[in-house]
């Protein structure tokens, strides 16, 4: 998704959102330690501390970042590594590339800042441009959490689905349905998809998966984003593909492989904030139809009289809500370490029943399925609080 107010957000990239008064170059340097704790991309690991002793210096990259607003949740180091690997991709920083796998680069991560730097006063101005805009990502692992709750609410309501996603970005979670899962060897979902999810989950959401995705239909899906991307576009496919790890060659191998569902099934996604979008999608409700409200790492991003409004647009609509159109809320968000757990869980209507179903990764897989017992929730306040 994309970030709305950047002063607002809780816990994107490794906890930027509780810099406080760090300076920029200890932001860069904690979310370097993040990275190398949780084992994750050893390149960018290497740059990111790179940039944090270049800004302790006034190098280059505090020359970049001169003016340029970076409160707390702006997520900075996201935003210069995915100019960097923007260059990359396209072919603009031959030296840099070769550190690169995503470039077919094979040298290590030692001794690859150098190259970043001497690219960075390179191409200063094009660098300083995507600098100034916010971070924008949309990972189709994601559809995988969304998927095996979407099996779970289909086998108890037996209705349409239609599915709403708030911060939708280019919209690849839409397109959930379209994607393939192979559990148990049985492939469910679109058996033709390019994109397989190889026995994502751990546990399982309903007993008989296949023949739950038998009866999973969504009539109807659209979602909303404050600035989306449009799939259409090679420029936006390009700012997809920057934002993802460069040594993490499986996940650029699924965006491409979700880009080309893209192709065929273009996602709809309107330009607008959530709370103003969903008034309108949700009013009426529907009779014989399962009204679903998805949203993934989206509750950091959006401020507090913003995320208000939306709890009274969903509140209204749980009110006006029935057995013949129920209405269920989805989340997947923060639950612990910034890097892995993230919770999955789902309010039901009538009756505002409130499950934790399941925990995931940042990325989606795997997902560990273990449904609490659900419990009654009086509002949809106390379900969109940060954990």
């Amino acid at each position: 998704m994309s970030s709305g107010d950047l002063g607002t957000t809780a816990f994107g990239g490794a906890r930027d959102g509780y810099t406080g008064d760090a300076s920029l170059a200890e932001r860069f340097r904690r979310h370097a330690d993040a990275l190398d704790r949780g084992r994750r991309s050893p390149l960018y690991v290497e740059l990111m501390r790179g940039a944090a002793t270049d800004l302790g210096g006034g190098g280059v990259v505090r020359e970049l970042f001169d003016g340029i607003p970076v409160p707390p949740g702006s997520v900075p180091t996201l935003r210069l590594m995915a100019a960097l690997h923007r260059l990359v991709l396209v072919g603009r920083a031959p030296r840099l590339a070769s550190h690169y796998p995503s470039a077919g680069g094979t040298k290590p991560p030692v001794d690859a800042w150098p190259s970043a730097a001497a690219t960075l006063r390179e191409r200063f101005d094009e660098v300083r441009e995507r600098l100034t805009l916010t971070v924008q990502t949309n990972e189709p692992g994601r559809a995988v959490v969304l998927y095996c709750v979407l099996l779970w609410l289909s086998e108890r309501h037996r209705l349409p689905v239609r599915l709403l996603e708030i911060g939708a970005s280019g919209g690849l979670n839409l397109l959930v349905d379209r994607f393939a899962y192979r559990v148990d060897g049985v492939l469910l979902g679109d058996v033709a998809s390019p994109l397989v999810f190889d026995e994502p989950w751990e546990g399982r959401p309903v007993p008989d998966p296949s023949a739950a995705a038998r009866s999973l239909r969504i009539s109807r899906r659209a979602g909303c984003d404050l600035a989306p991307l449009h799939l259409a576009s090679a420029e936006d496919r390009l700012t997809l593909r920057s934002y993802l790890w460069p040594d993490e060659l499986d996940r650029l191998a699924r965006i491409d492989a979700a880009l080309d569902v893209a192709a065929r099934y273009p996602p709809r996604v309107a330009a607008c904030a959530a709370e103003r979008w969903l008034p309108r999608v949700l009013a009426p409700p529907r009779a014989g139809e399962l009204t679903v409200i998805w949203q993934s790492v989206v509750r950091q991003y959006v401020p507090a009289d913003a995320w208000a409004a939306i709890e009274q647009a969903i509140e209204e609509a749980a009110g006006a809500s029935t057995p013949e159109a129920p209405l269920a809320w989805v989340t997947m968000e923060p639950d612990g370490h910034p890097l892995s757990r993230f919770a999955l869980r789902a309010t039901t209507w009538p009756g505002g029943v409130r499950s934790r179903l399941a925990d995931a990764g940042h990325h989606g897989p795997p997902v560990r399925w273990h449904r609490s017992a659900p419990s009654a929730s009086k509002s949809v306040s106390d379900y969109g609080e940060r954990r």
